[in-house]
């Protein structure tokens, strides 16, 4: 398990999560003091032997995941704490905020910027202090009712209609997931399914890609799911061959080791641009093959296993991966 699933596992729906024994001084009052939909997730100094993601990639992971306004990673520190940013608003004036504190307790530092990490107050919602005298306390008054009581009742339903929609999401993804675990039979299909469970930890690992692969996954999941219920055995065996070969070699590609430290590191790496975007050009490549799959299937035609990777290919080549990742290609 990757040290962002083991975040998101261990720290679940708390506001203020301290991981792994790192702590901040008073975790209650960093709670207290955050607004609505922020969180602080603390951790121990990064170990790169252990994780090559950096804070803000690990706060943005964790966003991904629940969904919050606003998450804080603060990497715990002998000296002063470091701090990693996702939030819907300016993550890097929220960071040099932060870092402009300079204490060594984060849980302070977090504190102290709070008020700043709220959503800015609207024109409209200030106008109400234009109003005088008591008439004019009064409407007030009133139309705070008539609109506390209409956000309230709009809060409620609309929570309700996300209730109902993650309950029948759940139920079409178990479906889905039995459906795929019973076309990936066999080494070739284990082997598959292995993948694209893999392609779920990335599409969380590298937010800037996660649209582009989970698009990936969900085609290609549902491609093995259509042709077993449609196809012959026969089909569903040169399936597995063409998208093992394929997806352990993308997978290779969007590796911590590679496509992740491209992106942290680029002056490590002669012509990083053109190395993320011929990976990212891979990424469209298998997706469009799958389409283009299930079209045919749906379409009742001979499947025409034509996996045009030639973008892929290229990327694999020229950052030679054939030799770094030699046992990963093999399937070992």
């Amino acid at each position: 398990m990757s040290t962002l699933d083991e975040i998101i596992t261990a720290c679940g729906d708390q506001v203020v999560c301290q991981f792994r024994g790192a702590t901040v001084s008073d975790p209650a009052q960093v709670a207290a003091d955050l607004p609505a939909g922020a969180r602080v997730i603390v951790i121990p100094e990064l170990d790169q032997a252990e994780t090559t993601m950096s804070a803000n990639e690990l706060a943005a992971g964790v966003r991904a995941a629940d969904g919050a306004t606003t998450v804080i990673v603060i990497e715990s520190r002998a000296g002063i704490d470091r701090f990693g940013v996702a939030t819907a608003g300016d993550a890097k004036a929220i960071q040099a905020a932060l870092n402009s504190q300079r204490l060594d307790d984060g849980g302070q530092a977090v504190a102290s910027i709070a008020a700043t990490i709220a959503p800015a107050r609207t024109a409209d919602a200030d106008a109400g202090g234009g109003l005088s005298g008591a008439v004019g306390g009064i409407i007030a008054g009133v139309l705070g009712v008539v609109v506390i009581g209409a956000v309230g009742a709009i809060a409620i339903e609309a929570a309700h209609r996300r209730r109902k929609r993650s309950t029948a999401q759940a139920g079409v993804n178990r479906r889905l997931d039995r459906q795929l675990h019973d076309a990936l039979d066999g080494r070739d299909g284990e082997l598959v399914l292995e993948a694209i469970e893999r392609l779920e930890e990335r599409a969380r690992a590298l937010p800037a890609l996660t649209d582009a692969i989970t698009s990936l996954r969900r085609h290609v999941a549902e491609l093995f799911v259509r042709v077993r219920r449609r196809g012959t055995d026969q089909q569903i065996r040169l399936l597995q061959v063409q998208y093992k070969d394929t997806l352990t070699k993308l997978l290779s590609a969007l590796a911590d080791d590679y496509y992740a430290d491209i992106a942290r590191n680029p002056e490590f790496w002669s012509n990083p641009r053109d190395r993320m975007a011929e990976v990212e050009r891979a990424i469209g490549s298998v997706d469009r093959q799958a389409l283009d799959n299930i079209r045919q299937v749906n379409e009742s035609r001979d499947l025409e296993f034509k996996v045009a990777l030639d973008s892929l290919n290229q990327t694999v080549d020229q950052a030679r991966l054939s030799d770094v990742y030699k046992d990963r290609a093999d399937g070992h």
